[in-house]
This record gives structure tokens, C-alpha cells and sequence, in this order.
């Protein structure tokens, strides 16, 4: 009895093994020859990806090869969209482990290439790295590789000079049509990484791998290496940088202090110069006055350049954008603004030239100068009494220059005008950074294009008047006065200021040296520049500037400039000078943004000069 029971068990058992292997076969079937040519070309589709690789930007380098600029590896998340099965389920997933929103995710996905992987996120923390790679199972799509991006050595550093990196714009993509560019590279966006990008960017490399169905890495294939850009080897020194920064914030920070205690003492206690209202910035320019190289340009506020080696977020975007300090201004290359008595060096170029001027000619200066009914006054109460050509510069006399102002528009209405253009006032210095701004020298037929009521379009003399001591609506940036107090300390060479020496390839070979443009002689002979300088060197020994001057270890020359706003807003606050005066090794201009006086600026001018020929007398000594 218990075998026929144990031979029936085994009969079954049998029955189901064959209808399970009948199940099984027909599976098979189904996959290996039904399906053959769908899994065979899936298999093809998912077996290989071209994965661009980034090439390494060039170096930023100062003057004695010390690194600005370098590059520091990061991973960048991507995606290829032709792998993606949910584009609502990735959006969704990813904008929980990246600072992104599933928006921006849908549209960078959206706006490339289907084959092509799209860069999602750039400079990925480890965190969210390990998420990614925990979820990727879930995420067909998914590349992951370890990329170059911007590392700013010294983050704020020379902040507006270096500029910074971002990833190109459609608005970018369009102008840079005619060269090798895609939507997923990161360009120079401002300062020396946007002016030389030809030059930094390097060459793209490519990776071929295999990935599996989910669009996954699987292992390489082939590699085709990036070449590295260009490097830039500045002028700009970065000691020098380092210490004009520092001095600049400085003396704008202790002016801040002062302003807001000045805000609360009674009017009657306070000086007529004395600030009441914070500066909003300033800008510093250090240059070699032989062939207007730049050693140093600093500007204040700056801001962070390491928040732009990744995608900076939008919170911090608006946080700068929205500053009304506006830090990301170049205030040494993109603002103008009237230049105060610092023009009274083109007035008495054009004087000494076309009025026949001397020296020791005498003026008169009762403390105003009066012509149809209109006073001018000068900054002195009461006036000077007799004072020669050489001590009206030294000492800033207004009405000296009224005078001369007028018998210029006497002679000729545009004469005055035209040597401020030759100083290079009213014109771009093409200085090696974008957006410079041209500036304005007004005159009879810019008036006649600005104003409809013919009223307003005649050109009085006084507009002339108060354009010799650089009131009015002239409009100078320090670049340009920087280009301007160089031509008088070389001898009237007009130079093209330039930022960069040299330009290297990843070996150290030169690719190119820059040389700066001769752009004009000023039409001011040496014997009446040596005049202009005598005076600009009275500025700093007994005239204006004497206080500040005083203990330095060279002789300085120098003009003051204190430049009227309008519509009660505080004064502007310039200097510029060079030093030492018979032999000048560098040049100086400092301009505070509403800084009420120039003497606010001199402290500023009087430490760097004395820091410069210090370090100079240290570095002789070592060598000696």
C-alpha cells in the first residue's frame, strides 16, 4: 500500500517538473528569439556614451610668478537625457538631493542634446555625492565624474581684476557661435578670466565608456585628455595688491565710523569738511608711469571669487547683486565721475601752451572771479592776494584758474576741451578688462545733442569756467586719471594701461608678450611739463597735501581733488600723484566715492608710498 502511494507522489512531482520546464521554454523563447531584435538593439544603445571631458583653465600669476588663479578637482553630476525613462520622477528626486529646483533641472535636460550628457550640477559635496550614488539604481541616467573647476587662491583678493567663471548662457552661446562652444561649458564671465578667455579656456577632451541599460558607468574604453589653457603672467604685484586693499578698506571703514558719530554732534560743532554721511566705496590704482602697467588695483567693497567656483547660489546672487554698495562695481575702471581739481593739470597744460603762461607770472586772486554777473568762487575765504602760476597749482587757487578758463573759451570755445582729450579724458584706455567706461569732456556740440530746448544748448562761458577746475558735467574714470598723471610723470607719454605681461602656454613657453600702445604725445613741450610737476610737487611740500606728505622716505608730487555731487550728496575724494618726483618709479590714484574731501584720500596715497619704497630699500639691502 505504501508503495503505490509513494509511486503516485513521484508521478506528480514529475508532471510538475515538466510543466514547469514547459513555462520556463516558452519564457525563453519569448526573450531569445520574439524579443531578439528589440534586447539586441537596446543592448547597442546602452553599451557605449562619449562623456566630454572639461579642460583645465590656465593659470593667473602675479608679476613674480606667485598663484592667483589655479584649477582644484571637484565631482559634477550630469545626465543623458536619451537614458532618462521619467524626466518628472528624475526632476523630482534629484531636487531633493541638489540645490536645484525641478524647474531649472527639467529645462537644462530640456534645452540639450539627447545624446550628449548635460551637466546638472557643478562642485558637488561629498554628502550629496553619497546620496547620489546611493539613489542611482532608481535614476537611470546618472553620470557622475570627477571634474576641473576654478580654485581663487586668495578668494577676495583683487576680487574685480581676476573676475570669475560661470556656466555659458544662451545670450553667450549665440555670440560665441563662430567658436568651439557648447551649452554645457563654463566661460569667463568678468575681470581678466572674461578678457583672455581665448586664451584660458584650454581644448576639450572626450571619454568613451560603457554603460549599462540605466545609462550607468560600467568602465572606460578610451580617454582623449583635455589640453590645459594658457596662463596669464600679471604686472600686478601681490604685496603691493595685498597692501592697497588693505589700506583702501581701511581708511573707508574708519571714515564710516567717523561719518556715524559726526551724525550725532550738533551742525555748529562740526569743520565744513567734516563727513557726515558714509562713503559708499573706492578704488585704488598703482601703476609703473614709463608704460602705464598696472602693479596694483584695488577696490572696496569686494567680494568673495570662491563662491563662483561652483554655481553660486541664488541667495548669495542677490545678496551682492542687491547691495547698494554694489561690490561687484569695478570702481577703477567702470565709474566716472567728476575729477575735481585734478583737471586743473589739463588747464594749465592748455594755459602754458596757448596763453603764454610762465611760471612766476603773477595772478591776483581777490576770492571769486566774476564774469556776466555770475561769482565763481574760490575754496580759500577772502582769497590769496598775489599768487604766482607754480603756487596757484600747489595751492589749488580756483580763481587762478577760472581766470585761465575763461581766456581759454575766449580763444577758442572747444580749446580747453580738446586738451582734455589729448591727456585720453573722454576716451576709453582699452585697458585689458571689459566694460570700461569712456567717460564725458563736455562741450558746445554734446550740450547741442543733449538738450531739445534750444535754451539749454548754448554753451556758455561758464560751463567752460567751471570746467577748468573739473566741476561741471566732466566725468573721468580713475583709470583714465591714472593714464593721465602718467603722461606728466614720463614726460607726456599717454600709455595703454595693461594688467597682464605675458601670456604662457602649460610648458612656460610665450605664447605672447603684451606691449603697451603709445596712444598720443600730449602736445605740452618738457619745459612746461618740469613747470606742472614743480607745482604738483608744491602740492605735497607746502601746499595742499603738506601735512600728509611729510616723512616719507622719497619726495612725492601730487594733486588733490575734491569733486562736487550735487543734490546734497557728499563730495567725492581724489588724489593722484607719483614719486619720486625727478625719477618716478610709481604712480598713485586713490578716489573715494562720496568721501566728502581729498583729504580723506591722502592717508591712503601717503601709506603706500611709504610701504613702496620701504619694501624697496629692504629688497636692495638683502641683495647687497
Amino acid at each position: 500500500m505504501k508503495r503505490k502511494k509513494d509511486n503516485k507522489r513521484i508521478y506528480y512531482f514529475g508532471i510538475g517538473l515538466l510543466i514547469l520546464f514547459l513555462i520556463l521554454g516558452i519564457k525563453l523563447y519569448h526573450l531569445q528569439i520574439y524579443k531578439y531584435d528589440k534586447f539586441r538593439s537596446l543592448s547597442e544603445g546602452n553599451r557605449t556614451a562619449v562623456i566630454p571631458i572639461s579642460p583645465p583653465r590656465g593659470y593667473i600669476y602675479d608679476r613674480n610668478k606667485k598663484v592667483l588663479v589655479s584649477n582644484k578637482l571637484t565631482y559634477t553630476l550630469s545626465v543623458i537625457p536619451d537614458k532618462v525613462e521619467n524626466l518628472d520622477n528624475l526632476s523630482n528626486e534629484l531636487s531633493q538631493i541638489v540645490d536645484l529646483s525641478q524647474t531649472e533641472i527639467r529645462e537644462k535636460i530640456n534645452s540639450n542634446s539627447s545624446t550628449e550628457p548635460v551637466k546638472i550640477k557643478r562642485d558637488i559635496s561629498r554628502e550629496v555625492l553619497i546620496l547620489l550614488e546611493e539613489n542611482k539604481s532608481e535614476l537611470p541616467g546618472l553620470i557622475i565624474e570627477e571634474t576641473p573647476i576654478r580654485e581663487y587662491v586668495y578668494k577676495d583678493l583683487a576680487s574685480h581684476v581676476l573676475g570669475y567663471v560661470g556656466e555659458i548662457s544662451a545670450a553667450e552661446l549665440k555670440k560665441y557661435s563662430s567658436q568651439i562652444y557648447s551649452s554645457r561649458d563654463i566661460i569667463g564671465k568678468t575681470g581678466l578670466e572674461l578678457f583672455y578667455e581665448k586664451y584660458l579656456r584650454g581644448e576639450e577632451g572626450a571619454k568613451l565608456i560603457e554603460v549599462n541599460n540605466l545609462g550607468q558607468k560600467v568602465k572606460t574604453l578610451a580617454v582623449e585628455e583635455p589640453t590645459q589653457g594658457n596662463s596669464l603672467i600679471l604686472n600686478l604685484d601681490y604685496d603691493l595688491q595685498k597692501f592697497a586693499e588693505k589700506t583702501l578698506q581701511q581708511q573707508i571703514q574708519k571714515l564710516t565710523e567717523r561719518a556715524k558719530k559726526n551724525q550725532k554732534k550738533p551742525q555748529e560743532e562740526l569743520d565744513e569738511d567734516a563727513i557726515t554721511k558714509p562713503p559708499k566705496g573706492g578704488s585704488v590704482i598703482i601703476s609703473n608711469p614709463d608704460d602705464g602697467s598696472i602693479l596694483a588695483m584695488a577696490n572696496y567693497p569686494s567680494y568673495d571669487l570662491s563662491l563662483f567656483s561652483g554655481p553660486i547660489s541664488n541667495k548669495k546672487w542677490q545678496q551682492l547683486n542687491q547691495n547698494p554698495l554694489h561690490p561687484l562695481l569695478n570702481r577703477a575702471t567702470n565709474t566716472s565721475a567728476p575729477s575735481g581739481s585734478i583737471f586743473k593739470i589739463v588747464t594749465a597744460g592748455a594755459a602754458l601752451e596757448e596763453l603764454g603762461i610762465e611760471k612766476d607770472d603773477m595772478f591776483y586772486d581777490p576770492g571769486y572771479f566774476k564774469v556776466g554777473g555770475v561769482e565763481f568762487k574760490n575754496w580759500y575765504p577772502g582769497g590769496q592776494g598775489d599768487i604766482s602760476f607754480v603756487d596757484a597749482i600747489a595751492w589749488s587757487n580756483n580763481t587762478v584758474f577760472f581766470k585761465l578758463g575763461y581766456r581759454l573759451y575766449k580763444k577758442d570755445k572747444t580749446l580747453l576741451q580738446s586738451y582734455a582729450h589729448e591727456f585720453g579724458l573722454g576716451s576709453k584706455t582699452q585697458i585689458d578688462l571689459n566694460n570700461e567706461a569712456k567717460g564725458l569732456v563736455p562741450g558746445p556740440k554734446w550740450r547741442k545733442n543733449y538738450f531739445d530746448k534750444r535754451a539749454n544748448q548754448i554753451w556758455y562761458p561758464g560751463y567752460t569756467i567751471n570746467l577748468s577746475i573739473g566741476q561741471g558735467n566732466l566725468r573721468v574714470s580713475p583709470i583714465q586719471i591714472s593714464s593721465l598723471i602718467n603722461s606728466v610723470a614720463n614726460g607726456g607719454q599717454l600709455y595703454q594701461p595693461l594688467l597682464v605681461d605675458k601670456i604662457i602656454d602649460p610648458q612656460g613657453e610665450v605664447v605672447k608678450n603684451l606691449k603697451a600702445k603709445l596712444f598720443n604725445e600730449i602736445p605740452v613741450s618738457d619745459e612746461h611739463l618740469k613747470i606742472i610737476k614743480q607745482g604738483l610737487k608744491g602740492v605735497t611740500t607746502y601746499g595742499t597735501a603738506r601735512r600728509s606728505f611729510s616723512e616719507l622716505p622719497v619726495t612725492a608730487a601730487g594733486k588733490t581733488g575734491t569733486a562736487q555731487t550735487g543734490s546734497n550728496r557728499p563730495n567725492h575724494g581724489w588724489f593722484a600723484g607719483f614719486a619720486p618726483v625727478d625719477d618716478p618709479e610709481i604712480s598713485i590714484v586713490v578716489f573715494i566715492e562720496y568721501g566728502s574731501s581729498s583729504s580723506n584720500t591722502l592717508p591712503i596715497a601717503k601709506n603706500i608710498i611709504k610701504e613702496y619704497f620701504d619694501t624697496q630699500s629692504e629688497k636692495k639691502a638683502e641683495t647687497e
